[in-house]
């Protein structure tokens, strides 16, 4: 358990330091070193290499966790798992390249008219998906024998860190735009050769084993689970990068680039549900193992409200310095468009008050109806992308992307309330939207201060007070109360 605490802590530590770079990088570096039709181009590489990897992986990264230990052996060949995992990933990525290169006049066909720039880097999606493939599926292997500080060090810190060194090449003149995507692609090589040299140097796996017959029912189940998973999971991640592909083929890679950089600056407002669900998938597991339906309930309730406490402070918090982040971006372009990120910001207040909906589903008996909804999910972003993106461009994507996010967590409250009879809303969440709403409006009628800094810090200093006041004040939540007097007991200020 001490291992488990201690790794925690260190990949919490590394997420919110790679959390900073990528801010750095994102919304001050590339906007100032690169154009935004730039920025647009490999965001949309990003996406569709993601996409790419993702239907390659066949499954196979969650396939390792959940059948790692069944095939697990002291002479470390595993019974030849890790070779048929291998041959599986290797398989995947051959029938996807071949797929993606018939496909090739469909796809050049796609974006010839709104972003001809992306044909010229077309063959570039496929060492870049290929370092993304393995690189997950080695995650995976090194996750498996609890090693995770390093992987998560190099996704999400030293790649951003090789980022920034690479954008600064560019802007000192020592790389092209065209050397930096080489440079882009590179980078993901490197950081999968480190983790590939952790997993050699650990022993703890024959790579090259040779590839071993298993019984056929058990063959059977891991390529039934990797099938399953390639649904559920694919579905999901291919609808959250939708988007951005379809911006690309249907409008153009600047409005890709503008898109992009409101997505990144509001999953600051989902960073609090993804840290809790690292916390919490193992906790209501072992919940529904004891059929402990009260607990799970509880932490459903306890969870939602805390997460739109919070991720609602930081949506207000970037709303209000809406004029203050386009002034950080300093691109002309980026005029007028703010009405992405306050739309594109509540499908992603929506995902996190939603909270731990889908870690109850997934963890249950039923975890096969979360596919279920992860398919939905991606067939309304098709629709609704396709319906608003020709209306509105960026902004019809945004309001694709929040209503799809907003269907997709109703489905699942409804199926939860439905087959579990729990729910996590209740009165305090209408108090918490009125507080948000008055917070806001208060922040939108302050005076404005020529100073930039200035002018963010008193602007988020006084909604802070504001919002958080009256949170204490009403008692909306007992953690947040509790939380605040203990803080206040350890500067010596007692209740």
């Amino acid at each position: 358990m001490g291992i488990v605490l201690k790794q925690t802590l260190s990949n919490t530590i590394v997420s919110y330091s790679g959390l900073i770079v990528g801010y750095i990088n994102i919304v001050l570096l590339y906007p100032t070193y690169f154009s935004i039709t730039e920025f647009g181009l490999i965001s949309l590489l990003m996406s569709i290499s993601f996409v790419y990897s993702q239907i390659s992986a066949f499954g196979i990264s969650n396939t390792i966790l959940k059948y790692f230990p069944v095939f697990k052996s002291s002479d470390k060949s595993h019974n030849g798992f890790i070779s048929w995992i291998l041959l599986l990933m290797s398989a995947g990525f051959v029938v996807i390249t071949v797929l993606y290169l018939i496909f090739k006049p469909v796809i050049d066909a796609s974006f010839v008219e709104n972003s001809p720039i992306f044909l010229q880097y077309y063959y570039w999606i496929i060492p870049l998906s290929l370092f993304q493939l393995t690189f997950n599926v080695f995650e995976s292997l090194a996750r498996a024998i609890h090693k995770t500080v390093l992987s998560t060090a190099l996704r999400e810190l030293i790649f951003r860190l090789l980022t920034t060194a690479g954008i600064l090449l560019v802007a000192f003149k020592f790389l092209t735009f065209d050397q930096f995507v080489i440079y882009f692609v590179l980078i993901h090589a490197i950081i999968f050769i480190v983790l590939f040299g952790q997993i050699v140097i650990s022993k703890e796996y024959k790579l090259f084993s040779s590839v071993r017959l298993f019984e056929k029912d058990k063959l059977s189940k891991i390529i039934n689970y990797g099938l399953f998973t390639l649904v559920s999971i694919s579905s999901y991640y291919i609808a959250l990068n939708l988007d951005r592909i379809m911006l690309g083929s249907m409008v153009g890679l600047e409005i890709v680039g503008i898109y992009q950089i409101y997505i990144f600056v509001g999953t600051v407002i989902v960073f609090p549900y993804r840290a809790l669900g690292r916390i919490a998938v193992p906790i209501i597991a072992e919940y529904w193992k004891k059929n402990d339906r009260e607990n799970i309930f509880m932490m459903y309730k306890k969870t939602s409200l805390m997460l739109f406490i919070i991720s609602g402070f930081i949506y207000a918090g970037i709303l209000i310095n809406g004029d203050n982040l386009i002034t950080l971006l300093k691109k002309p372009e980026f005029a007028g468009t703010f009405p992405i990120f306050i739309i594109i910001g509540i499908s992603f207040l929506i995902d996190s008050t939603g909270g731990i909906n889908s870690d109850i589903l997934t963890t249950s008996e039923k975890y096969r109806v979360d596919t279920l909804f992860n398919v939905l999910f991606l067939i309304a972003n098709v629709i609704f992308n396709f319906i608003f993106i020709p209306i509105f461009g960026g902004i019809g994507a945004a309001i694709a992307t929040t209503i799809s996010f907003l269907l997709f967590n109703i489905t699942k409250w409804y199926y939860i309330k439905y087959r579990f009879k729990m729910q996590p809303f209740d009165r305090k969440f209408l108090y918490v939207a009125l507080i948000l709403l008055v917070t806001i409006s208060i922040g939108y009628f302050l005076p404005k201060i020529d100073s930039l800094v200035i002018d963010l810090v008193y602007r988020s200093l006084i909604i802070t007070i504001l919002y958080f006041s009256a949170i204490i004040g009403f008692k909306i939540s007992d953690d947040v109360n509790e939380k605040f007097y203990k803080i206040l007991a350890r500067v010596g200020i007692k209740k």
